[in-house]
């Protein structure tokens, strides 16, 4: 019995070093994101969790629009388009349907006058399948009270293939889109149609209106809020 509980200590010590080790190793190459990546059961990115709390924290009087989404909503300095209006930009880096709707509850409860989602490209990045879409998509339609929010879904924009790669297809955006005009018809809400105003005679994202084939220029913030205006 002796001899067993020596062998048993002895190998909790050489397992223990061993991990040690292999985190040490695994810091030196890689950084702490890489320990944090293999150790941590985070869903969630650092910069999701730092908006999301950020986003809890403060208090707005009556809000007229929320525009909800991912990294092309978050880059926009939208306010300037709307003078005079509060309005409040919702959009998360990299963030995707499951993303939103994790951080639903904030925008509802502050009940905006209207809210405008464009969320999509990430869960297409992520190969997320069309029928979770689908589902994450219509839980935050009803998210809403439609007496209080007027709820304006907006199509996936397309891609740039030329200059982005190839990391993304049109044509699924494009499937994903089919998706979102049936949502918005069973739910009687007002759907804008981004992408055939942002497409070249290829279905390609025009590149006068992107800085990578997938965000946003200067000139297609420009145009996206002309169209939202019109």
């Amino acid at each position: 019995m002796k001899k067993l509980r020596v062998w048993f200590i002895l190998s909790l010590v050489l397992n223990l070093l061993l991990i040690g080790m292999g985190s040490f190793i695994m810091y030196k190459q890689g950084g702490m994101a890489t320990v944090k990546k293999l150790f941590s059961s985070e869903e969630y990115s650092d910069y999701y969790i730092q908006k999301k709390v950020s986003f809890e924290s403060y208090d707005y009087p009556a809000v007229d629009k929320v525009f909800l989404g991912d990294s092309i909503t978050d880059h926009g300095e939208l306010q300037t388009y709307f003078p005079g209006e509060v309005l409040l930009n919702r959009g998360i880096v990299e963030d995707d349907t499951k993303g939103v709707l994790n951080r639903i509850d904030e925008v509802v409860k502050r009940n905006p006058k209207e809210v405008y989602i464009l969320i999509g490209i990430n869960d297409i990045a992520g190969r997320v399948g069309i029928d979770e879409y689908q589902k994450n998509m219509e839980k935050i339609i009803q998210s809403f009270d439609q007496t209080k929010t007027k709820v304006i879904v907006q199509s996936i924009l397309p891609v740039n293939n030329q200059t982005f790669g190839n990391k993304i297809s049109n044509e699924t955006v494009n499937q994903f889109n089919e998706v979102l005009q049936q949502l918005v018809e069973e739910h009687d809400i007002q759907y804008v149609d981004l992408n055939q105003h942002f497409k070249n005679a290829d279905g390609q994202l025009q590149k006068a209106y992107t800085v990578d084939g997938v965000h946003l220029s200067g000139d297609g913030y420009d145009k996206w809020m002309e169209i939202l205006k019109k």
